[in-house]
């Protein structure tokens, strides 16, 4: 049985701090002796705009309490375990930590690491001066029956008005959760990042999330063929700021992926956001019962794609395939089955700039001593990248592929025109820019070294390939 008390271990003038633990491995006697003294005082706190409160001590509930000196954006740490979790096993993919603040609903937070003991870090929202209580414990109804929670440490603290990333986090959306994904742990937003652009003198502020998977819109054969991952990375939000912070405009990604202006409710300046639809865009009205609240990293995209996130937070690439071997979405080498795809750690992935027109980009490989070709496309046309800028592709391989078994890599332009329209006044081409990367991801799921040299700018028509001698940088 679970126990319960509160302990009230500092105080004065200015600070008080508390905190209740329901523990569930402590012994009885250990709360009678120096042991438990020892643990209790790993978890003295203190709390500033600037100074962080912090709670250690192991548990499947914990309440803290903090004081901030000025009213701040406030974010948390949740260091915290899963036991019995793994997401790829139905029944028991994850925990799911409901964090109260000030004996309000806040937010919830899907502990997907697993048994991993992994810090989460949220925004909780702007906070008033004065003392506070976070509480977090597991949430029995949309967390898994096999998994537990375990609670290593929650901290807290305060951002100070002329921190860098202030800004940015205080516009950060808050997300309410697909009705359909409660319970069910699919298509879950894993990271959130923005990006920070000028225009004029005006800066814009855009939050994108990495969802773990994708469950309607775009089939999963198509998804690594065309953007070289399974998992769905969605634009949610973006704001214009003028040099006071000023709000110039805000708009989000509604139906048809198309941009409608912002006109929902916020919490001081975070837009509530209701994740809409199977292929993840949004609506600025309705809410569900859960809302996460994934603290922005930033991230600078001028030289590389989207998945370049993916690639700084590799474990990503393991959720992403995780979900796909439990929703039955693997198949073996080879084999044909639906759009189904192979194991990820069977493609080879790579990152290119081109500007196509009216034509398609397909990735090959050759391995050493075999005479056959390996394409992105799989020999279907409609899996051709026809999109400009970059982006990424994957070729699935043979298991076990070695980086030095790759012989050549080609890239081929193919015509994407439907025939049965009126050609086209220019010629179909593409511009390969440049191919900034080129890797296989290793048995833990982590990219590997740029298999691929510095590459020429070049055009390709339909019907061309270029071919190029895998040399690692």
């Amino acid at each position: 049985m679970a126990l319960a008390r509160t302990f009230d271990y500092y105080e004065s003038p200015s600070l008080s701090i508390g905190k209740t633990v329901s523990n569930h491995f402590f012994g009885p006697d250990e709360h009678d002796t120096g042991m438990f003294v020892s643990r209790l005082l790993l978890a003295l706190v203190l709390s500033t705009v600037a100074t962080p409160a912090t709670s250690e001590l192991a548990a499947d509930s914990l309440e803290i309490s903090f004081v901030l000196k000025a009213p701040a954006e406030a974010i948390a740490e949740i260091t915290a375990s899963a036991p019995g979790a793994a997401w790829n096993r139905p029944g028991a993919e994850a925990a799911v930590a409901t964090i109260y603040l000030d004996g309000r609903y806040n937010q919830d937070v899907v502990l997907f690491q697993g048994t991993e003991t992994w810090t989460y870090r949220v925004f909780l929202g702007p906070l008033e001066a004065g003392s506070h209580r976070l509480r977090v414990e597991r949430n029995a109804r949309w967390s898994a029956q096999g998994a537990g929670l375990e609670l290593a440490a929650v901290h807290v603290r305060g951002l100070a008005s002329n921190e860098p990333e202030q800004r940015a986090i205080a516009h950060a959306p808050i997300l309410y959760a697909r009705a359909d994904t409660l319970g069910h742990f699919s298509d879950i937003p894993l990271l959130m990042w923005y990006e920070r652009f000028s225009e004029a003198k005006d800066t814009v502020l855009q939050y994108t999330v990495i969802f773990s998977n994708e469950d309607a819109g775009t089939t999963t054969d198509a998804l690594m063929a065309r953007w070289g991952r399974a998992t769905d990375i969605e634009y949610v939000y973006r704001v214009r700021l003028d040099a006071q912070g000023k709000i110039r405009k805000e708009a989000f990604q509604g139906p048809e992926h198309k941009d409608f202006a912002f006109s929902g409710r916020k919490e001081g300046r975070h837009p509530f956001l209701l994740v809409l639809s199977q292929n993840n865009i949004f609506a600025d009205t309705g809410f569900s019962a859960l809302q996460y609240r994934l603290l922005p990293v930033r991230a600078d995209l001028n030289q590389h794609s989207r998945e370049e996130v993916m690639d700084r937070f590799h474990w990503t690439y393991r959720l992403m395939a995780q979900e796909l071997e439990r929703e039955g979405k693997l198949r073996p080498y080879d084999a044909v089955a639906g759009t189904a795809v192979g194991d990820p750690r069977q493609y080879l992935y790579l990152e290119i700039n081109a500007e196509s027109r009216d034509s398609g980009v397909v990735a090959w490989v050759k391995l050493k001593g075999q005479p056959r070709w390996y394409s992105s496309h799989r020999g279907q046309r409609d899996l051709a990248v026809s999109r400009s800028g970059w982006f990424r592709t994957a070729v699935e391989l043979p298991t076990g592929t070695a980086a030095e078994a790759l012989e050549f890599i080609a890239i081929e332009c193919v015509e994407v025109q439907d025939p049965r329209n009126a050609p086209s006044d220019t010629s179909p081409e593409t511009l390969l820019r440049e191919i900034s990367k080129v890797f296989l991801l290793d048995a833990d799921y982590r990219p590997g070294p740029n298999l691929l040299s510095a590459t020429p700018s070049l055009t390709l028509r339909p019907g061309e390939m270029h071919t190029f001698i895998p040399q690692p940088r």
